[in-house]
This record gives structure tokens, sequence and C-alpha cells, in this order.
């Protein structure tokens, strides 16, 4: 059986808060796109992940259109404090650079996008298995087999691989044609959130 072919400007592997956020920005732009994610959307929405925006990412959110409910649920906070040997040391974020952070889980995000795309007729696909890449260098195709089993291949101008960490289009990339662009920092944050009354600060 021939696969069902989707015909679009932009490809788009990765329906999480990256692939979403662009597929959002292009349709603003007047540019259609087409998101495949391997995920379900209830997997996605209730996978713990990062909770802290910095304030270019709460900008982006509002201004665009997504959502302003960061602003109403999230929490605001212009400074952290490190501990040594007893000792507070206070890093005051809206003095040093005149910008804040904002508290607001990655799944809200991805709720907030989510919903944006679909109120907007965005065409986002979960649970999808069976993803391939062809033609990277003419015009790209993506074959995947959608939630109910059928086959289709997205014909595209353009494909962007907005799947992660563990992603699966950079290594569809010939290892000839593959750069990689990164900057390794010598720490790491350790985050906990937990549901208790907010820190007192003087």
């Amino acid at each position: 059986m021939a696969r069902k072919v989707v015909t679009t400007q932009v490809a788009i592997m990765g329906g999480g808060p990256a692939g979403l956020m662009l597929s959002h920005l292009l349709a603003k732009a007047g540019i259609e796109s087409t998101v495949i994610e391997i995920r379900s959307h209830e997997q996605i929405a209730h996978t713990v992940r990062a909770g802290i925006l910095e304030h270019g990412t709460v900008n982006l959110l509002v201004d665009s259109g997504v959502s302003d409910r960061v602003l109403r649920d999230g929490d605001r906070h212009d400074g952290i404090e490190l501990r040594f040997n007893g000792e507070s040391h206070r890093i005051d974020f809206k003095d040093l650079v005149g910008e804040s952070v904002w508290l607001y889980p990655q799944t809200d995000v991805f709720l907030d996008l989510a919903a944006r795309r679909k109120d907007d007729g965005g065409d986002v696909r979960y649970s999808v298995t069976d993803t391939s890449v062809h033609d990277l260098e003419g015009k790209p195709k993506v074959w995947f087999t959608d939630a109910d089993g059928v086959e289709f291949e997205i014909q595209a101008d353009f494909l962007v691989g907005a799947d992660g960490s563990r992603s699966h289009c950079r290594f569809q990339i010939p290892e000839a044609h593959r750069k990689w662009y990164f900057h390794e920092y010598p720490f790491a944050w350790f985050g906990i959130l937990a549901e208790a009354p907010r820190a007192r600060t003087s």
C-alpha cells in the first residue's frame, strides 16, 4: 500500500516545546509546517522536566501570543542565594542584569504551546512510529506511521530536527557532512521543585 503524502514547507521532527514553538512562529510568519512526535501528548504533559525560564523565553511566550499564563501562574525570582560554609550569598539578578527568571514548569510550557497550535489548526501528530528521513541532500522526506497505523510520507522544503538530546534526526546527516557545535560549562545545576511556602529574603 502506498504511503499517504503530506506536503508542507517545513517538516519538524519533535513535538516538545522547541518544535512547537518553531511551528508557532512559522505559522505567524505565514509558513506551513507539520510536526511529528514519537511520544503521546499525555507522556510529554506528565514528564517533569526543567522549571526555570529565563526572561527571554517568558517574553517570547507572551509577546508571540502563546499564552500569558506564565505571568499569572508562574513565580518571578529576582535572584538566588548560594550557601557556602553556613554563609549565604545573594545573587541579585535584577541588580546585576536588570532581569528576572520565572519558576514555570516545562510541562506547562508544553501545554500552552500544544493548546495554541491546536487552536490555530496546526498540523501536529503525536505517537508516531517508524520514523525515518530521506533525500536530505535534495528535497527532504520523512516517513512515519501515525497512531492509527497509517503510513505517511512528508514532502517538505526544509527539515528541522527538534527532537532533543536523543535526537534521531541528527544521526541521519551523513557523518562526513555532520558538524557539532557545543560549549560545555564546568558546572551543572541540580534543582528540586517543592510545593512549600515561599522563602523569606531580607
